[in-house]
């Protein structure tokens, strides 16, 4: 079974946004 490219689409983003999140709170 191949995954969903929109799950992996939300996946990708949500790590990617919290990524940046964790990385702009920890310079700020």
């Amino acid at each position: 079974m191949l995954p969903e490219p929109t799950s992996l689409l939300l996946f990708a983003a949500g790590l990617a946004g919290a990524g940046l999140g964790v990385h702009r709170r920890r310079r700020a």
